[in-house]
């Protein structure tokens, strides 16, 4: 890229506000609060949605991208961000039960219904965009971005590495059309991010199937310094 196209480029972002880190989204709880206890997300099966089926494509690809890192990278403990009403997680920590598990989501009653659903694991209630989980070798995020503006995918990338994790998995579709924004306080409003292309431009990850993707967080320390 020449000087004059990283100029404009740089110009065009600071005009528009995009790269910026700013505050998280006063509304977040309250959007997803109301996400959940509406159904706005029908499924008879997750509260999740669709997407958190046993049968559905997602999961299938969340646990063969799950079960390929662990192996390759000998990861011993996940953070689960979000971990919505866990209803899939379990048929893979039963393939890894020496896993180190903890989930996190921002609402409160799905946190308080895990706990009383699965007591032998861990959940958390977390705003990702503006609080930093407890460590762990990896932090796996599956259909997290793409329901969040573009200010807070920033702050809650910035927290996943902050968290001091090994690694980040995060849902980022490889469709080469260009990122858009979603609507201001639309509950359960959703679109393809793809966060290896502007304004995100992540790096070249470890792992890519189109649909997760996993960096070193210390790949992605250097882009949000850089996007600051």
């Amino acid at each position: 890229m020449t000087l004059f196209l990283k100029r404009l480029r740089s110009r065009t972002r600071k005009l528009l506000g995009i790269g910026k880190r700013p505050k998280a989204h006063r509304n977040l709880k309250a959007r997803f609060t109301h996400v959940y206890r509406g159904k706005t997300w029908k499924s008879s099966e997750s509260a999740s949605g669709p997407g958190s089926t046993l049968d559905s494509g997602s999961v299938r690809q969340a646990l063969i991208a799950l079960a390929q890192v662990v192996s390759v990278h000998n990861i011993q403990s996940i953070a689960d961000l979000p971990c919505g009403d866990f209803n899939w997680m379990p048929s893979f920590l039963k393939e890894n039960p020496k896993i180190d598990y903890i989930g996190y989501d921002i609402v409160d009653a799905l946190i308080a219904a895990n706990r009383r659903a699965f007591p032998g694991y861990a959940f958390h209630a977390l705003d990702i965009t503006h609080e930093i989980p407890a460590r762990a070798d990896l932090i796996f995020s599956k259909d997290l971005v793409n329901h969040l503006l573009e200010r807070d995918v920033w702050s809650a990338v910035a927290n996943m590495v902050r968290s001091g994790a090994d690694y980040v998995m995060i849902t980022s579709n490889s469709d080469p059309v260009p990122n858009i924004e979603l609507p201001e306080n639309v509950a359960g409003s959703s679109r393809p991010l793809n966060l290896q292309i502007w304004p995100y431009d992540f790096p070249t990850p470890l792992y890519d199937d189109g649909y997760l993707v996993m960096w070193r967080s210390q790949d992605l320390a250097f882009v949000l310094d850089h996007a600051a």
